[in-house]
């Protein structure tokens, strides 16, 4: 924690020293203004108008709209500073009125306010474009209005406008609400990643940012915010990209390119990468939101990772597409493809050792070394497509992926096992080899049917959902193992395999899911619908799986066929859910004031599943059928009060079960898994999960300084559960059982909160998430009972601060730690990781940047010495050109030369330490160039 409380001093003072400046010319916040505005022509207050509140300077402080009776009001202004709020409404003209309140008055009243038809010429009336206007339900943001660099983004822009909020994960939040979706020109850009609008986009490219609320389909009570880019006419043809090559000591290096291209109705991107530096990327979005122009944020993310196990050398690549049927889409007409390709080769090497020691009674222990290392080779490519179609009320969408994986790996296994006086007792050394090949298919259909209010008028039948999901897979493996095991406790137990596998299993899974939305008009007509609702649905599901195993032992020479291990089997199961729900609607709201809901639901739903299992194997052939009332209750409440906030809240209870599966009810036995030899019960019946869960949600819509925050938790009973029964011998050697077992419970929570503080330069943003898992297991040990108290926790905090464009830090601490206490045995195991770390970008110059992050990572347990390490990482950006497209980066990694990556975790009854190989020191030039144009090029006479 000390270094935690050095690094938040040195943020505390840089907060001082950039913040003195905003300090001097921005004096204690008490004032207020309020005002009513009026139109006198038609002779009422006017509703909806935007008020916009400047400084002298016309520096956009904040905004907002008039209620339903014209009032605005603003609060916490400063005293004896020149003022001035501007009106602007469709159809009138922009009223501006200046003022300064003064010491000893802190409440400015201008009473009301006249407001001109656009018809009146009024001599006293500015006529130009307001820099915030409402456009009927739509907020607009004038682009024009805020000047800035010439190299500017559409992300410099957004952090110019009060109440917008750019958070260090990415997240965006306007009045405090999170930005769900970020479209340009009515189109998802490039995937709909944040960053590749934000940071790509010329802010000289941008017209509008306009911001406005949709349907959210799954909770009509509920709306989405979307925040729409409208580029200036001519702007929405274009290109931009990134080249980049780097080289550094110990033969490190990296290459990367993008291209994109787009028009009013396509979008095409074309991504590669390849280094040996722990750069990976398991999607084409991870690579294009990575490969922008320019952003200044702290995050590292699609960095070198220096906490990623062994040395990983990808190559990665990737085409994007999507084409836009209709080029100016709406809510209710769009017609939109994209498909993604995607392929990724992968070398790793990893190292590791770790010990585990393990309670089996209250007073002896025994422990287990392993050493290991491997390597893989492989190739994993990923073609996706999507259909989205919309026409009126109909929704389609279609969806479909493909996928193969093919490779191999080599693994080598070293492990030894200790009694409690540290005396070994036997040793199992393992060298296995894999070839994979593994295919797969996914396709997806949804349909919506949601008639609008005339249409439900006139039509009983108000609604259909529907949801079609298939899964294919085929997977190959070719396996060899050479084991040695051998004991020195008896010699007789002594043995040798070398064991060949061949095994494949085709599975084939569906999903049908149908729903009636509005029953109760269905069946009894648009009478009294305020009183309830009724839906109708029912969830069917249909797994059919094959396996085919040849294993073989080589007995002198040949190899011969186990008839044991040797097997084919098939699996049906048909799970079908069908649910009928209730529900009532309570609804209380003041236009432009608030508006509360309250929604009570119960559910009556019976699961039904039919467990089919054909075998080779006598002891497999297994038929099963259960039967189930698995209800469920909710209540959800929203409480949105106009300007002020926005929280949720729900309570539910639901129940669940859990079947056991074929290797759990008989399972054949591998002999080669000596220390962990898994055997069946074909008593076991299903698990019941009774849970009650929790959820609250909390928004801002204050002008600034907002705060939100979210809670979720989930507590529940689990009867039956299927739990371990261990039997350790005394060479170590575990035999496991499976039975069921009552007294299981479990409690997880998780949450975040978040606040900023605005000021006239700079921001500082706090942010806290974490969540715990409190269980308690039951299970036995050499036929000896016992719960396991189980307690694990994690939690971030970080605080992140900005200052104009010029500089941004950030410092974090994050810990997760586990405990767990057997009952029977009276033993208990703890750890805990803590990170401190501290990461900040300072732009010297519009071409110079410096960066630097370090991470202090300290590992303790209750049994084991303390580990401390260090991680800092800094580099150095010059950029050059006429648009600051083309830079120069050095790169100093893991300066210190400590990194490692420890292993401290905790089980049941057991606990581990150890450590892996990681990437560490090296030193990187990179020249990196971004291609970007938006709009034709003009052409010279």
């Amino acid at each position: 924690m000390h270094h935690l409380q050095r690094y938040l001093t040195v943020f505390l003072i840089l907060f001082c020293f950039y913040n003195s400046g905003a300090q001097q010319a921005n004096p204690t916040q008490v004032g207020a203004v309020k005002g009513v505005i009026r139109d006198t022509t038609h002779n009422y207050n006017l509703k909806s108008a935007t008020v916009s509140l400047f400084k002298g300077d016309s520096t956009l402080m904040s905004y907002q709209l008039s209620n339903n009776y014209g009032e605005f009001s603003f609060k916490s202004l400063p005293l004896n500073v020149k003022m001035h709020i501007e009106i602007s409404h469709v159809g009138y003209r922009i009223l501006r009125k200046s003022f300064t309140i003064m010491d000893g008055k802190t409440a400015l009243d201008l009473k009301t306010l006249i407001i001109a038809t656009k018809e009146n010429n009024l001599q006293d009336v500015e006529v130009r474009v307001a820099p915030i206007t409402m456009n009927g339900d739509t907020l607009e943001f004038n682009a024009a209005a805020f000047k800035l660099d010439s190299n500017a983004v559409v992300e410099d822009l957004l952090r110019k406008i009060p109440n917008v909020t750019l958070w260090g994960d990415g997240q965006i939040t306007v009045n405090g609400r999170e930005v769900k979706s970020l479209l340009v020109n009515g189109k998802q850009f490039f995937g709909g990643d944040f960053k590749m609008a934000t940071q790509n986009i010329a802010k000289n490219a941008l017209e509008k940012v306009q911001v406005y609320r949709e349907r959210n389909e799954s909770n009509p009570l509920d709306s989405t915010l979307t925040v729409n880019l409208k580029l200036k006419k001519g702007k929405d043809i274009g290109y931009f990209g990134k080249i980049g090559a780097g080289y550094g000591t110990t033969k490190k290096y990296e290459t990367d390119a993008s291209f994109n291209m787009f028009s009013p109705k396509m979008q095409l991107g074309i991504i590669g990468a390849s280094n040996n530096i722990n750069k990976t990327a398991n999607s084409i979005r991870t690579l294009t939101a990575n490969s922008t122009f320019k952003g200044l944020n702290t995050n590292v993310e699609y960095q070198p990772d220096f906490r990623q196990s062994g040395i990983n050398q990808p190559n990665i690549g990737g085409i994007t597409f999507t084409y836009n049927f209709i080029e100016k889409p709406v809510y209710d007409k769009k017609s939109t493809l994209n498909a993604n390709y995607f392929v990724q080769n992968k070398n790793n090497e990893n190292i590791s050792n770790a010990q585990t020691t393990t309670s089996i009674n209250a007073t002896d222990k025994i422990y287990d070394t392993n050493t290991s290392s491997g390597n893989t080779a492989s190739t994993n490519q990923t073609f996706d497509s999507n259909l989205e179609f919309v026409k009126k009320n109909h929704r389609l969408n279609i969806n479909q992926s493909m996928s193969l994986n093919n490779g191999t790996s080599n693994n080598d296994t070293q492990r030894s096992a200790f009694d409690g006086q540290n005396v070994l007792t036997s040793t199992n050394n393992t060298k296995a080899q894999n070839n994979f090949n593994n295919k797969g298919f996914n396709l997806g259909i949804r349909y919506g049917l949601s008639p609008n209010y005339m249409t439900r008028r006139a039509h009983r039948f108000s609604g259909l959902n529907a949801n079609y999901q298939l899964s294919i897979n085929d997977n190959d493996n070719q396996r060899s193992n050479l084991t040695t095991f051998r004991s020195f406790v008896n010699a007789a137990a002594n043995t040798d395999y070398d064991r060949r596998y061949n095994t494949q299993r085709e599975s084939f899974n569906q999903t049908l899911l149908l729903e009636l939305p509005n029953l109760k008009s269905f069946l009894f007509g648009r009478k009294n619908l305020a009183d309830f609702d009724l839906s109708l649905k029912n969830n069917l599901e249909l797994n059919n799986n094959t396996d085919h195993n040849l294993v073989e032992d080589l007995k002198g020479s040949v190899y011969a066929t186990n008839t044991y291990l040797s097997n084919n089997t098939k699996t049906n199961i048909v799970d079908e859910t069908p649910e009928l729900t209730l529900s009532k609607s309570f609804r209380k709201s003041l236009s432009n004031r608030f508006d509360k809901n309250l929604r009570i639901e119960a559910s009556a739903k019976q699961r039904f599943i039919f467990q089919d299992n054909r075998s080779d194997k006598a002891l497999q052939n297994i038929n099963r059928t259960y039967n189930k009332f698995v209800p469920e209750v909710s209540i959800n409440y929203s409480n949105y009060q106009y300007g002020e906030f926005y929280r949720s809240m729900s309570l539910s209870y639901k129940t669940n079960i859990i079947i056991p599966n074929l290797q759990q009810l008989a399972p054949l036995t591998d002999s080669t898994n000596l220390y962990n030899l898994q055997m069946g019960n074909i008593k076991l019946r299903e698990a019941t999960d009774k849970s009650v869960n929790f959820n609250l949600n909390h928004s801002d819509q204050t002008s600034k300084n907002t705060l939100n925050y979210n809670f979720y938790a989930s507590a529940g009973i689990i009867d039956n559960g299927i739990v371990d029964s261990i039997f350790i011998d005394n060479q170590n050697k575990r035999t496991i059982y499976l039975t069921n077992a009552n007294g299981n419970k479990y409690l997880n929570a998780n949450g975040f909160l978040r606040k900023t503080f605005k000021l006239k330069t700079t921001e500082l943003q706090l942010s806290l998430n974490g969540g715990i898992n409190i269980a308690k297991n039951a299970s036995y040990l050499n036929d000896v009972f016992s719960f396991s108290n189980i307690l694990n926790t994690n939690a971030k905090l970080s605080l992140n601060y900005t200052y104009k464009d010029k500089f941004a830090a950030e410092a974090g601490q994050g810990f997760n730690t586990y405990r767990t206490e057997q009952e029977a045995f009276n033993t208990k195991y703890s750890g805990l990781n803590l990170t401190s770390s501290l990461s900040s970008i300072y732009n010297i110059t519009k071409k110079f940047t410096l960066s630097s992050n370090i991470s202090f990572n300290s590992s303790k347990s209750n049994s084991a010495a303390n580990i401390n390490f260090a991680i800092w990482n800094a580099s150095a950006v010059y950029r050059f050109l006429k648009g600051n497209n083309a830079e120069f980066k050095f790169s100093a990694m893991d300066l210190l030369h400590q990194n490692t990556n420890i292993i401290n975790y905790g089980g049941a009854n057991s606990f581990t330490l150890g450590s892996q190989n990681v990437l560490q020191q090296y030193f990187m030039t990179t020249f990196s160039y971004y291609p970007r144009q938006f709009g034709k090029k003009p052409v010279k006479k």
